[in-house]
């Protein structure tokens, strides 16, 4: 399942994308807000001044239209007389009007507010009309709506400039927030990556309120996994002492049936018990030795290594076995033997370790074989001849109960798991591989078990 995009990724993704357009947003409601208000200043601006001029004396028999007097320009300010306009009518005539107003149209029978054009329009005009029946007046004053378009406009834009100028530095601090906001899951994903495998240490809730939720779900998931562990183990110990008794029973009673008087098809079959009983022992052995394994994260003491000692007693233990299948078991020391990795350990896991290393590579070596044991100061081999060995099957070989087909040699498919576990204790890592070595025109295949000091 391909994973998702980080959560830091969408929120950041997200409010880029929110931002702007809830900024759009309010500039637009900002916008008609400050339309309307507009529109009512200009309103009551037009209103009063079309009073003001209806109250106005004004000479009926002028022909003459009034100009904006000259102004120098530092004092003229802003000044636009094109944005807006008045005219006066006396019976339907137009009698006086300044240079915009003279386009205002003339309505008889109208009183009020009404539109010319758009308001998007440039040529859109805003006109208020007022009549004096008594003084047989009309009034208009004009306004260009355009401009008050142009006014809102540059309000909201002034404020929305703003907001976009900031726009990058808020990103910024908002991708600063998300991540400094997501540093417990990234600190949770930190601790489980370097949690020891079998470690059952509850996780601190000393976490923020929306991740407690994941911590108490771990830690009682690392419970029930832990009670499920010791019932497992508690399984396979129980077993295999139940079982040791009446093997070695069947062996005692196997022994006795060989020594009679039976014909050949009868001892073969009793050498075939033999055979199986034999390999359902190493079997339970080996359970128990797993069984003791399994709980350990850390080794129970430790000691200074006699790596003498201890390929001498893994030796002795499988000499019955290399004696049967006619090996010979070559050690080399090519350094002190107090120099040999690991320095400390445990001595029991160790024999152990180097008697099931040379226990595999007796049984599933040729008969006649030599099998060479080879100690260095930062590693440890056994090496042996072998059929050729798949690369698939290679990298399952420490898995428990694998066994690669074709197999003829009995065995239960616990060794180098054992031996992989009894070499993480201690620190090492053990590396699998098939050595083709070429001797005149033959070629021999065999199989190097390599265990080398960890990488820290």
């Amino acid at each position: 399942m391909k994973p998702t995009t980080a959560i830091s990724r969408r929120l950041i993704i997200y409010l880029g994308i929110t931002l702007p357009l809830l900024w759009i947003l309010t500039a637009i409601i900002s916008a008609v807000a400050v339309m309307h208000e507009i529109n009512e200043a200009g309103d009551t601006q037009m209103s009063q001044l079309a009073q003001r001029l209806l109250h106005t004396p004004i000479n009926l028999n002028s022909s003459q239209y009034p100009a904006l007097p000259s102004i120098p320009k530092p004092q003229r300010g802003l000044i636009d007389v094109k944005e807006s306009g008045y005219a006066i009518w006396y019976k339907g005539k137009r009698i006086n009007a300044d240079e915009t107003g003279q386009s205002i149209p003339y309505q008889p029978d109208y009183q009020g507010f009404i539109n010319r054009g758009y308001w998007w329009q440039s040529h859109a005009w805003r006109i208020f009309y007022l009549n004096s029946p008594q003084q047989q007046l009309k009034v208009a004053v004009s306004f260009s709506m355009h401009e008050r378009l142009q006014t809102v406009l540059r309000t909201v834009w002034s404020q929305l400039a703003v907001s976009i100028l900031a726009l990058p530095l808020l990103l910024c601090l908002i991708a600063w927030s998300v991540r400094r906001g997501t540093q417990p899951l990234q600190a949770l994903a930190q601790t489980l990556y370097h949690r020891e495998p079998h470690s059952i240490t509850p996780l601190s809730n000393i976490v923020p309120a929306e991740i407690l939720p994941i911590i108490n779900a771990l830690n009682d998931l690392f419970q029930r996994i832990e009670q499920f562990r010791a019932r497992e183990l508690r399984f396979t110990a129980d077993a295999a002492h139940e079982l040791r008794s009446p093997l070695a029973a069947l062996k005692v009673q196997t022994e006795v049936l060989a020594l009679t008087s039976l014909n050949d098809a009868q001892q073969q079959r009793v050498r075939s018990i033999e055979h199986s009983i034999d390999r359902t022992t190493r079997l339970v052995d080996q359970l128990l030795t797993l069984s003791r394994l399994d709980p350990l994260t850390e080794l129970p003491h430790t000691e200074a290594v006699n790596w003498t000692d201890i390929t001498n007693d893994a030796i002795e233990s499988v000499s019955l076995l290399s004696r049967e299948r006619q090996c010979r078991i070559l050690r080399q020391f090519n350094t002190d033997a107090a120099a040999v990795l690991p320095i400390c350990g445990d001595h029991t896991l160790l024999t152990i370790l180097i008697r099931n290393l040379l226990d595999n590579a007796i049984r599933y070596s040729p008969e006649h074989s030599i099998i060479n044991l080879t100690l260095n100061t930062n590693s440890i081999s056994i090496t042996n001849p072998c059929n050729d060995i798949a690369s698939e099957n290679l990298k399952r070989l420490r898995e428990r109960f694998f066994r690669p087909a074709g197999q003829e040699s009995s065995g239960s498919g616990l060794g180098l798991s054992i031996v992989d576990g009894i070499a993480q204790l201690h620190w090492l890592q053990m590396e699998l591989d098939i050595v083709k070595i070429k001797k005149y025109k033959n070629e021999t295949i065999n199989f190097q078990v390599k265990l080398q000091q960890k990488a820290s």
